[in-house]
C-alpha cells in the first residue's frame, strides 16, 4: 500500500510507494522539495544546503558582491582558476573603450554691479521759513480761487417764479417713497422663507420615513421576539488507517445545511475545504450562519460540535487524511444541494472522501460520530 502524505508547502494530497519512505521528492503541484514520511509516521527535517566553493560561477558572484559591499576594486575572493576558464579568458576578444561624450557647461552669468547715486559733499540747506503775513495772503488767495471756481460752475440765474419741483423737498415727503420701494423686497424675503420653511418641513419627513418603515416592517419582526435557541450536537470523526487502527480525522470539516435555502447569493468553496487555513474557515462559517447553516472543524481528537437549533438539516463531513476513488460516483442529491450553495460544487468535493446524509437535532444534547 503507498504512503499517503500532504505536501508541507501547498496541502496537496500525495501518494508514493513505500520504497521511498525517508528520500526527498518534488511536489509535483508545487514544486518544492520535500521529505516522505517514515514507515512509522515520523518525519526527519531536511539537509541544509551546501555551498561548493571551487565553482567559478558562484566564485565570481561572491567576489562582485564584495566589490559593491566594500567599494573596492580590488577583488576579494577569487580562487584558482581552471584550464579551461584560462583558456577563455585568452580567446576573449578585446571589446574597444568607447570615447567620452563632450558636456557643454553652461556660461556663467556675468554679474552686475549697482552703484549707489553720487552724492553731493555739500548738505542741502531747509528752504527759508515763511513769515506769519505771507502765509495769511496765500491762504486768502486760496480761498478766493476756491469762491471764483464754484461760482463759475453754478447755472445761469434766470428770471420769473421759481417751479415748486425745483425746490428740494423735505426729509418728511421723502420718507413714504422710501418705503414703497422698500415693500416689494419686504415680500420677496418674506416669500423666500416660507418656501425654505416647506422644503426643510418635507426634507425632514423624508428622512424619517424610512426609519418608521423600517420599525413598522414586518419582516424585520417585533423587536421583543427572540431568536431561535442553539442548541450544541457533539461528535467525534475518525478513520481507518493502513494497520486497521482507529485514528482521530483532525482537520476534517462538517457542514450543517439549513432545510430551505435563503437568498440567491453563491459562497466560495475557500475556507470549506479541509486544506484551506483558520482564517478562511471563519469566514466561511459566519457566511453560512447567516444562511441559517452551521461549518465547523475537528480538533486534534477528532470531536466537534455544531452550535445550531432544534431541526432537520443536511449534514456533509470532508475527510482530511482519507481520498476517494475518482470513479467514484457522486451522489445526485448532494451535486443538486451543493450547487444552489456553491460557485464551484467540483472544487469543493475534489478527491477527498466524503459522507452525506440527514441529521434531526432534538435539542437534547445530541451525539453524531462517523468513521471513514
Amino acid at each position: 500500500m503507498p504512503i499517503k502524505f500532504r505536501c508541507n508547502y501547498c496541502r496537496q494530497f500525495l501518494g508514493i510507494s513505500r520504497a521511498q519512505a525517508g528520500g526527498i521528492v518534488d511536489c509535483p503541484t508545487c514544486g518544492r522539495s520535500i521529505r516522505v514520511p517514515m514507515l512509522d509516521g515520523t518525519l526527519q527535517p531536511l539537509p541544509e544546503p551546501e555551498l561548493n566553493l571551487q565553482d567559478a560561477h558562484l566564485a565570481r558572484a561572491l567576489d562582485e558582491l564584495a566589490r559593491l559591499g566594500s567599494g573596492d576594486s580590488q577583488p576579494v575572493f577569487k580562487p584558482a582558476e581552471s584550464a579551461s576558464d584560462a583558456e577563455e579568458a585568452e580567446n576573449e576578444i578585446p571589446q574597444p573603450i568607447p570615447e567620452p561624450i563632450p558636456i557643454e557647461v553652461p556660461i556663467p552669468p556675468t554679474p552686475i554691479s549697482i552703484n549707489p547715486p553720487p552724492q553731493d559733499d555739500d548738505e542741502v540747506e531747509p528752504p527759508p521759513a515763511e513769515s506769519s503775513a505771507e502765509r495769511a495772503a496765500a491762504a486768502k488767495n486760496s480761498a478766493n480761487n476756491l469762491l471764483n471756481a464754484l461760482a463759475s460752475l453754478a447755472p445761469p440765474a434766470t428770471a420769473g417764479p421759481i417751479e415748486p419741483h425745483a425746490l428740494p423737498r423735505p426729509e418728511s415727503e421723502r420718507r413714504p417713497a422710501r418705503i414703497r420701494r422698500s415693500i416689494p423686497q419686504v415680500s420677496l424675503m418674506i416669500g423666500l422663507a416660507f418656501v425654505a420653511g416647506m422644503l426643510f418641513e418635507r426634507f425632514v419627513k423624508v428622512l424619517e420615513s424610512p426609519k418608521k418603515m423600517t420599525s413598522d416592517s414586518p419582516a424585520m419582526g417585533d423587536a421583543n421576539a427572540k431568536p431561535a435557541a442553539a442548541t450544541q450536537v457533539t461528535g467525534r470523526i475518525t478513520y481507518k488507517s493502513a494497520d486497521g487502527t482507529s485514528q482521530p480525522d483532525r482537520g476534517a470539516r462538517i457542514i450543517a445545511f439549513p432545510p430551505q435555502r435563503e437568498g440567491e447569493a453563491k459562497l466560495s468553496v475557500v475556507g470549506f475545504r479541509p486544506a484551506d487555513g483558520d482564517a478562511d474557515a471563519r469566514l466561511a462559517a459566519a457566511a453560512l450562519q447567516a444562511l441559517g447553516g452551521a461549518l465547523t472543524t475537528a480538533d486534534d481528537a477528532g470531536q466537534f460540535r455544531l452550535d445550531v437549533p432544534a431541526g432537520t438539516y443536511q449534514i456533509l463531513v470532508l475527510s482530511h487524511f482519507q481520498s476517494r476513488d475518482e470513479k467514484e460516483p457522486v451522489d445526485a442529491a448532494l451535486r443538486k444541494l451543493l450547487s444552489t450553495y456553491f460557485d464551484k460544487p467540483d472544487d469543493l468535493l475534489g478527491r477527498v472522501k466524503h459522507d452525506f446524509g440527514p441529521l434531526r437535532v432534538k435539542g437534547t444534547g445530541d451525539v453524531w460520530d462517523h468513521s471513514f
